[in-house]
């Protein structure tokens, strides 16, 4: 019975150091090079099956029929202090294929309209998804720049003149999975 007891302590204890230990960056992520007070600039495009509503000025609202819509997002992620955290935006919806992103040369247009969403202080668990995603993530090629029915998940992450366009398989959306 006291093995037991000794045994379930040392476990617990050393299982909660692991998890207070800080997360290590590995040295191939975009995020290794940040320095306090440094941002990086994540923008996602996936493509959803949607209804839009829209209401006039009259206050009539229209619907219109389920089609396909590319849904543009926006992330900016700051360093302060160790600390990470998110200002999430949305931009109105776009007819599907969106050509907003039409290679590397990106340039954040002013009719894009993101509106900040809300803003959030990463954790670990929000930090290893981003890591994840950055390496399940294919570099993009020329084929790959336009949203099409065949890639319908890009996630651009822009550090001032430094891109990484990567192609993602399946349906991780990064509005989806972090700040939960």
């Amino acid at each position: 019975m006291r093995n037991s007891f000794l045994i379930w302590f040392v476990v617990s204890v050393f299982g909660s150091f692991a998890q207070n230990d800080s997360l290590v960056i590995p040295s191939s992520s975009i995020l290794k090079n940040l320095k306090d007070g440094d941002s990086l600039i994540y923008y996602q495009c996936h493509v959803e099956e949607a209804t839009q509503q829209l209401s006039t000025a009259s206050g009539q609202t229209l619907t219109g029929k389920a089609q396909k819509y590319s849904i543009t997002e926006k992330f900016v992620l700051k360093k302060k202090e160790q600390v990470f955290s998110i200002v999430y935006y949305t931009s109105s919806l776009a007819v599907f294929p969106n050509r907003k992103f039409s290679g590397l040369k990106i340039r954040e247009k002013p009719y894009w309209n993101f509106k900040k969403e809300k803003e959030f202080v990463l954790t670990d668990k929000d930090l290893k998804i981003l890591l994840a995603l950055e390496k399940k993530g294919k570099e993009a090629i020329e084929y790959d720049y336009a949203i099409t029915k065949y890639n319908t998940n890009q996630l651009i992450i822009r550090s001032a003149k430094n891109f990484k366009q990567l192609v993602i398989d399946g349906n991780y959306i990064l509005s989806k999975l972090l700040g939960k």
